[in-house]
């Protein structure tokens, strides 16, 4: 729901509004309010429609499914992009986000991060629920030095410790798969809902640009890890979307889960 949310934060500010949605990718609840639709390979569409309606400022927000860039169906403006993907050696999600920032930039469009548009009214940093999270600082730590690691490499932006072994890391089958694979294993690796261990670690890819592609956290993160066994969540203070925070919160303690925002000291 954060395209909602960018669209009511618009609205709010009595912005004019133009959400072009990708076909096949967007939630049912956001599909109303989409006033055009473009193939994912459509970039050129995008543009031009974009420009008929006199837009000057994209954000781009929201999952899809990563795509085989050798057989997705293309217009110009995809194709620009994808051959200079495949030319790449490394083709992770971060090297063709940025490629697709660099396409809009070229056409005279200035990209707006959602982070800027969704800031909280206070920072995200500390402990942001009632659970105590000393008892997991070392889980803590290596599941961020993991995310970080993982990250520099465009593998993805998550990872799982507990009690010192990796359980898991985010690559593209993303958070919510990882979490479901977690809460596989045997209760003997990962913690339980009776005695919760483990943490999730989000944290944006170190070479990222932050405009685009934000670790994003919301209730059904906080209901994997929890289904999971896990004891927390640990995100970057300033580095992270939040859907529903107060419900994310609220979830979390019913749980008891800590969710714990960490500040540039802290990494």
């Amino acid at each position: 729901m954060l395209p909602y949310r960018i669209i009511e934060t618009l609205r709010g500010s009595a912005r004019p509004v133009f959400a072009v949605g990708i076909s096949g990718e967007v939630d049912d609840g956001v599909a109303d309010d989409m006033h055009a639709w473009i193939g994912l390979g459509q970039l050129q569409r995008a543009r031009d429609l974009m420009q008929q309606e006199g837009v000057r400022e994209v954000v781009i927000v929201g999952g899809v499914q990563r795509p085989n860039l050798a057989t997705l169906d293309l217009d110009e403006g995809g194709a620009w992009v994808v051959e200079r993907a495949l030319s790449k050696a490394q083709r992770g999600d971060n090297a063709v986000l940025s490629l697709v920032l660099d396409y809009f930039e070229a056409q005279g469009f200035e990209i707006v991060s959602a982070a800027e548009l969704l800031s909280p009214a206070t920072p995200l940093q500390g402990l942001l629920t009632d659970t105590d999270m000393a008892p997991h600082r070392q889980d803590m730590a290596r599941a961020v030095e993991i995310a970080r690691h993982i990250g520099a490499l465009d593998i993805g932006q998550g990872a799982i410790v507990a009690r010192g072994i990796v359980l898991g890391v985010e690559s593209v089958e993303g958070t919510d798969a990882m979490l479901a694979r977690i809460g596989e294993l045997s209760d003997e690796v990962r913690g339980t809902q009776a005695a919760r261990a483990g943490v999730l670690a989000k944290v944006p890819k170190p070479q990222q640009d932050r405009r685009i592609d934000l670790p994003a956290l919301g209730p059904q993160t906080v209901e994997g890890a929890a289904q999971a066994g896990l004891a927390g969540i640990v995100f970057e203070a300033d580095g992270v979307l939040f859907e529903a925070l107060d419900a994310c919160i609220a979830r979390a303690n019913r749980e008891g889960l800590f969710l714990f925002g960490l500040t540039t000291e802290d990494l």
